[in-house]
């Protein structure tokens, strides 16, 4: 199965007669002129040398990269961010060996240690999450991946299977977005995936539909945006939440095909800008983003 369609299905859905966002295509032609003229960008990803350890921390990484605010978008815990995740991650792994059994859990135990002493958010779900990763043998899948690319059969669909698959964590969001941030991270750590990722969804969050908005890509009706201006909570699963993330994709689709840059790049033209633009990005307590 091709899961990307199945999230291309599901926007389309929202977006055939929408409620509360629009997406002015006009505009993303011209934005794909300006990102074309700008070139892609480089994503700063810390380096590994170990493969199979870098695809564990994606896998880790991804596992627990939602909701890092609390109450509003300006308060941050103790300043919650993914970098800091990336950070006591990088920690928890020092030691870890990938041509050794065990250690793994060991890893798990103290990163979920330090998010808990760093006062994260959901903290109880981002456990949930990584003890999945140890219950269901996470090395395994890491050496299963790294093994694919050596005997050059790595295939994203097969991946995509395997993980949604084995960690009901990730099959939970039905836009599959930290699945996909998984795929993403790879690419912008090893180059893997570099063709498949033409085609697969954007990992639709909080930041990327707010730069969307920003440059005038989406639109929200005037009840959603006095919401959002207002840090108004947004519910999970509402029909303005699922259309915000809908119309994300496939506007991040529609910048795909017109700047012909794969999903990565074209998603990291606007996460590395997100601190450049004022507007609010929409609020919901959720472990999908």
């Amino acid at each position: 199965m091709n899961f990307a369609n199945t999230v291309y299905e599901l926007s389309e859905s929202f977006m055939t007669d929408p409620s509360y966002v629009d997406i002015d295509l006009d505009r993303i032609y011209e934005v794909a002129e300006q990102m074309k003229e700008q070139g892609a960008p480089s994503f700063p990803v810390p380096e590994v040398k170990d493969a199979k350890k870098g695809v564990l921390l994606e896998l880790v990484a991804a596992s627990v990269n939602y909701c890092y605010w609390y109450g509003k978008s300006t308060v941050r815990p103790l300043h919650a961010n993914s970098t800091k995740m990336y950070d006591l991650l990088l920690q928890s792994f020092d030691g870890y060996q990938s041509h050794q059994t065990e250690g793994f859990k060991d890893c798990i135990n103290l990163f979920s240690v330090l998010l808990s002493q760093q006062r994260f958010p959901l903290i109880e779900e981002r456990i949930k999450h990584l003890e999945e990763l140890v219950k269901e043998d996470a090395q395994q899948f890491a050496t299963m991946v790294v093994n694919d690319q050596f005997t050059k059969k790595l295939n994203l669909d097969r991946c995509m299977t395997m993980l949604i698959s084995t960690y009901p964590g990730f099959a939970s969001d039905l836009f599959l977005k930290r699945a996909s941030l998984f795929f993403i991270q790879l690419f912008r750590r090893f180059g893997w995936f570099a063709d498949d990722l033409k085609n697969l969804h954007v990992p639709a969050d909080y930041q990327v539909p707010k730069m969307l908005e920003h440059f005038g890509c989406i639109s929200y009706d005037y009840s959603l945006q006095t919401a959002i201006e207002n840090g108004d909570l947004i519910p999970k699963g509402s029909l303005a939440e699922c259309e915000i993330r809908a119309a994300t994709v496939l506007t991040i689709k529609k910048l795909c095909e017109l700047t012909g840059w794969n999903v990565a790049e074209v998603d990291g033209f606007f996460f590395l800008q997100r601190n450049e633009a004022t507007n609010s990005f929409h609020l919901t307590i959720t472990t999908d983003y």
